[in-house]
C-alpha cells in the first residue's frame, strides 16, 4: 500500500513554525570541536571502562593451575618446564602414620592392687584373732561359724572370690602366731612380684586387639621392669614360693588360694604415654624430598588424582609463580590477561560504534551495561578471593568453586533495562573475562555463556519481578546441564556432579532474588523505566487516575480509547505497548486542574471559553502541559511518562482558538472609506503572532511519544464523524497525518514513512471497531410522534454536519 504522506521536506509552510537550531551547527568550526570533543570523551569513558575490568578480574590475581580434582580423573598431561624440589607433606604423614602403627602401647605400673589386698589381709588377720578370743570358749563350731561370718563379710566388702571355708580350715591347721607369720611373708612375696610388674596380654591396651609388643614403664616414665612377667607366669611364682614357706602341702594350698586372689595385672594401658611415645618417635621422622626433572610428567591424563599428585601440582605452582616476578603489573600473566582484555574490549567498542548507532538513549544504554558488567564482575572476584581463603585446607571444594559465580546477574539485568542484544553480548564479555580468571579454562566460558544467554532470554519483556526469579532459576538448571555434560565428558564421579547441580541451582536462584533487589536501583539511578513499573502504573487504582475518573471523566475515557488506539499501533511496528498504555492513561493529567475548560468534560453547553479572550483560551489550553508535568513529578511519575507529556502535542497549533483570534483582528481592522458618496468596507490585512496559539513542545522525539501525538488528535477528532465509514476514517485520519508532518512535528523523531504508513492503517482498523454501527431499532408510535414534534430547522442535524473536507468542522477545532 502506498504512503500516503508526503515528506516534512515538502510541506507547504516550511517557515510557520521556527525550527529549534543549535548553535553549534551555524559554525562548522564549532561543529568539528563537538565532535572531536564527544570522541574524546566517548574514547576516555571507553579506556575507563577497560581499566575498572582489568583491575577487577586480574589485578594482584596469581595464576591457578591447572584445575585438578582430588579422587577425579585427570583431563589433561601437566608437564613440569622447569627442574625443581619440594617436601613432601604427604609423603611425611605417610611415614607417620606407619611409624603410629609400629610404636607398641606403653604399660605403666601400679601399686593399687598390693595396697588393696594388703589392708583386705590386715582386717582378715584381725578378725580371726578377735573371733579367737572372743568364742573360743564357747566351742568350737561356733567360733568356726562366727570365723565363717567375719570372712565372708570382709571377702564381699572388698569384692574377692574367696571360699570363707579355706580361710576356717587354713586357721584350724596353723597356730595363731604362725598364721600371723606367713600371712606376713606371703604379703612380702606378693609385694616382690608387683614389683616387677604384671601384665594381662590381649585387652591390656583397651582395644580388644592381641598385644604382641608392649612398653613398660615404673611410675616415673623409665622403661626399667625386665622382670617384669604375665599374670599367669606371676600366679606360678606365687605358687612356688608360698609352697617354699609352708611345713606341708595343705597348708601351702590353702594359703595359695587365698593370696592368688589378690594377684592382678598392674601394668595398665596409658593412652597419654603411649601418645608421647609416638610423636618421640614421629620427631624423629625426616620428610622425603621429592626432585622433579624439567619435562618430567606430573599427572597423566586420565589418572585418578591422588593426594600426592595434587601436593606435586601444588608445588610446581608455587615455584612458578617464585619464579615469576612479584609486581602486580609487569609480569607475564597479567600481560597475558591484558592482551585478551583489549582484544575482547576493542571488538565490543566497534561493535557499539556501529551497531548501536541509532540505538535510543544509546549512552543510556551503555552506562547500564557498564556498570552491570563491572558490577558482576567485582561480585564474582570477591567470591573467588574470598572462597580460595576459606577453602584452601578444602581441595574438593575448592575445585567447584567456579560454580557459586552468578555470571547471569548483569545479562539478566542489562536484558530487563536495555534489552535481548546488549544484555547477549554482556554475557559473552562475563564469560571470556570467567573463562580468563579460571586459567584460560574453555569448559567455564561455554557454562558461564550458555547460562547468561537463557536467563537474559527468559528475562527480556517481562512484566512481574516473580519472572525474575524464574529466569535466574532457569540459567541455574542451564549452567547445571551445561556443568553436568563437562563433568561426564570428562568421567567425573556423580558425587562431584551432584555437587555442581546443588551449587548451580542454589546460585541461580539467588541470581534472581538479586535482580529482585537491584533492579529498583538501577531504574532510580538511570531514570530509566521497566515494562514491570509500566504495568504496576496501569492499574486504575492509581491516585491521579481516580481523580480523573472522578473530576474530569470524560478525559478520563478519551485517555482509555488513546490507550487503545496507541497499544495497537505499538505492536504493528515493534515499539512498546505497554508504554503507550501507561503514558496515554497519565497523558492529560494537567486537565484536572480546569477540567471545565475542555469539551469532552463540559456539561449542560456551559463553555467557560465563551466567557475569554482567544489568547486567554489558547494559555489555559497550553498549560494543561505544564501543569501534568508537575503532577507528575509531585506524584513521581517516571520520566518516560513526562516526556509524553510534555510531547504529545508537540509544537502543534491551536486551530480553533487561533482562527478565533485571527477573525476577531480582522473585524476589528475593518474601515469605512468613502466613494462616490456611498461607503464600503476594506480589510486591512492583519496576522496574528502564532506562538501564542502553538504548545511549547518539544515535538516527539521517541516512536511511543509519536504514536501517542496522533492517536490523541484521531481519538478526538474522530468524535466528530457523523457517519463512520471506512473512507470518512481514512480521510479524517490522512487529514491529521499530513498536516502534522507538513507541520514539522515529526522532524525529530526516527519513525520512518513505511511506519507511519502501518500506525495509520491500525487506527483506521481500531476507529472502525471502536465506532462500529449498530442495528437501528424501530421507532414506536410515540416516538415518530414526538420526532415529528419536535423537528425544526435549528435543530436539524445536517446544520451540525462537518465540511465534507473535515477540516473546518466547528467541532474540529475545539481544543482537544
Amino acid at each position: 500500500m502506498a504512503t500516503p504522506f508526503k515528506s516534512s521536506a515538502s510541506r507547504k509552510n516550511k517557515d510557520a513554525l521556527p525550527r529549534r537550531r543549535d548553535s553549534r551547527s551555524s559554525n562548522p568550526d564549532n561543529t568539528t570541536d563537538f565532535f572531536e570533543t564527544s570522541r574524546i570523551i566517548e574514547g576516555g569513558l571507553f579506556l575507563l571502562f577497560s581499566m575498572l575490568v582489568v583491575i577487577i578480574c586480574f589485578l594482584g590475581q596469581q595464576p591457578r593451575g591447572p584445575r585438578i580434582i582430588l579422587g577425579q580423573p585427570a583431563s589433561e598431561r601437566i608437564v613440569a618446564d622447569f627442574p625443581f624440589n619440594y617436601t613432601s607433606q604427604v609423603e611425611a604423614e605417610q611415614l607417620a602414620r606407619a611409624t603410629r602403627a609400629q610404636v607398641p602401647p606403653v604399660f605403666q605400673r601400679t601399686f593399687q592392687p598390693y595396697e588393696a589386698f594388703k589392708k583386705f589381709i590386715s582386717e582378715l588377720n584381725s578378725g580371726i584373732a578377735k573371733n579367737q578370743i572372743d568364742f573360743e570358749s564357747e566351742g568350737p563350731e561356733t567360733l568356726e561359724t562366727e570365723l565363717t561370718k567375719t570372712a565372708q563379710a570382709l571377702i564381699e566388702s572388698y569384692q574377692l572370690k574367696i571360699d570363707p571355708d579355706i580361710i576356717v580350715e587354713l586357721n584350724s591347721q596353723i597356730t595363731p602366731k604362725e598364721r600371723s607369720t606367713l600371712f606376713q611373708e606371703a604379703i612380702d612375696i606378693l609385694k616382690a612380684i608387683y614389683e616387677d610388674g604384671v601384665y594381662t596380654l590381649g585387652t591390656a591396651d583397651g582395644s580388644g586387639a592381641q598385644v604382641t609388643m608392649i612398653q613398660l614403664q615404673d611410675e616415673n616414665g623409665q622403661n626399667n621392669l625386665p622382670n617384669s612377667r604375665s599374670l599367669d607366669d606371676a600366679e606360678v611364682v606365687l605358687r612356688v614360693r608360698i609352697n617354699a614357706l609352708s611345713r606341708d602341702k595343705q597348708t601351702a594350698r590353702s594359703l595359695y588360694e587365698i593370696f592368688r586372689t589378690g594377684l592382678t595385672s598392674n601394668l595398665r594401658y596409658s593412652a597419654t604415654a603411649t601418645n608421647r611415645a609416638i610423636e618421640l618417635a614421629i620427631a624423629k621422622i625426616t620428610p622425603p624430598v621429592i626432585a622433579i626433572k624439567d619435562g618430567e610428567t606430573l599427572v597423566e591424563p586420565g589418572s585418578i588424582i591422588t593426594e600426592k599428585a595434587v601436593e606435586r601440582v601444588n608445588a610446581y605452582r608455587q615455584q612458578e609463580l617464585d619464579r615469576g616476578s612479584r609486581s602486580l603489573v609487569f609480569n607475564k600473566l597479567f600481560l597475558e590477561r591484558l592482551l585478551l582484555t583489549a582484544l575482547l574490549l576493542i571488538a565490543v567498542f566497534i561493535y557499539l560504534k556501529q551497531g548501536l548507532r541509532y540505538t535510543r538513549k544509546r549512552n543510556r544504554a551503555i552506562a547500564i551495561t557498564a556498570v552491570s558488567i563491572l558490577l558482576n564482575l567485582m561480585i564474582i572476584r570477591v567470591i573467588m578471593e574470598l572462597g580460595e581463603i576459606s577453602l584452601s585446607e578444602n581441595r574438593p571444594w575448592l575445585s567447584i568453586l567456579p560454580y557459586v559465580a552468578p555470571y547471569a546477574l548483569a545479562p539478566i539485568i542489562i536484558a530487563v533495562l536495555v534489552g535481548t542484544a546488549p544484555a547477549v553480548l554482556s554475557a559473552l564479555i562475563i564469560s571470556v573475562l570467567f573463562g580468563i580468571i579460571q586459567n584460560n579454562s574453555i569448559e567455564f566460558l561455554l557454562i558461564a555463556f550458555i547460562s547468561g544467554v537463557v536467563g537474559s532470554y527468559f528475562a527480556s519483556n517481562i512484566r512481574k519481578r516473580s519472572n525474575l526469579v524464574r529466569a535466574g532459576f532457569i540459567s541455574g538448571i542451564t549452567a547445571a546441564v551445561a556443568g553436568c555434560i563437562i563433568a561426564a565428558l570428562n568421567n567425573f564421579g556423580l558425587a562431584l556432579i551432584g555437587q555442581q547441580i546443588v551449587l548451580t541451582l542454589i546460585v541461580g536462584g539467588l541470581t534472581g532474588i538479586a535482580t529482585v533487589g537491584l533492579l529498583p536501583i538501577f531504574e532510580q539511578l538511570f531514570k530509566i523505566t521497566t515494562e514491570i513499573t509500566l504495568l504496576e502504573l496501569t492499574d486504575f487504582n492509581h491516585p491521579l487516575l481516580r481523580r480523573m475518573q472522578i473530576e474530569a471523566p470524560g478525559t478520563y475515557h478519551h485517555s482509555l480509547m488513546v490507550a487503545n488506539l496507541s497499544e495497537n499501533a505499538a505492536a504493528k511496528i515493534g515499539a512498546s505497548p505497554l508504554l503507550c498504555r501507561a503514558a496515554c492513561f497519565f497523558h492529560d493529567i494537567g486537565k484536572l486542574v480546569k477540567p471545565d475548560y475542555f469539551t469532552e468534560n463540559q456539561k449542560n453547553g456551559i463553555n467557560p471559553h465563551d466567557q475569554q479572550t482567544p489568547s486567554i483560551s489558547a494559555l489555559v489550553i497550553k498549560a494543561h502541559i505544564k501543569e501534568g508535568v508537575e503532577l507528575a513529578r509531585k506524584h513521581k511519575l517516571p520520566r518516560v511518562l513526562v516526556d509524553v507529556i510534555r510531547q504529545h502535542h508537540g509544537t502543534g497549533l491551536i486551530q480553533f482558538f487561533y482562527h478565533q483570534a485571527q477573525q476577531q483582528l480582522q473585524n476589528d481592522g475593518q474601515t469605512i472609506l468613502p466613494l462616490e458618496g456611498k461607503t464600503s468596507r476594506a480589510k486591512e490585512k492583519k496576522k496574528v503572532d502564532e506562538s501564542t496559539y502553538r504548545y511549547d513542545g518539544p515535538k516527539p522525539d521517541f516512536k511511543e511519544s509519536a504514536i501517542i501525538f496522533f492517536a490523541d488528535s484521531v481519538e478526538a477528532a474522530s468524535r466528530s464523524l457523523k457517519k463512520v465509514t471506512q473512507p470518512a476514517v481514512e480521510e479524517l485520519i490522512d487529514n491529521i497525518f499530513r498536516s502534522r508532518i507538513e507541520d514539522g512535528q515529526l522532524d525529530e523523531c526516527p519513525l520512518t514513512f513505511q511506519e507511519l504508513n502501518q500506525i495509520r492503517s491500525s487506527f483506521v482498523y481500531t476507529i472502525l471497531n471502536m465506532l462500529h454501527a449498530r442495528i437501528e431499532y424501530p421507532k414506536t408510535e410515540k416516538e415518530n410522534e414526538k420526532s415529528e414534534a419536535g423537528k425544526s430547522p435549528a435543530n436539524d442535524n445536517t446544520l451540525n454536519a462537518p465540511p465534507k473536507d473535515g477540516k473546518d468542522s466547528p467541532r474540529n477545532k475545539q481544543p482537544i
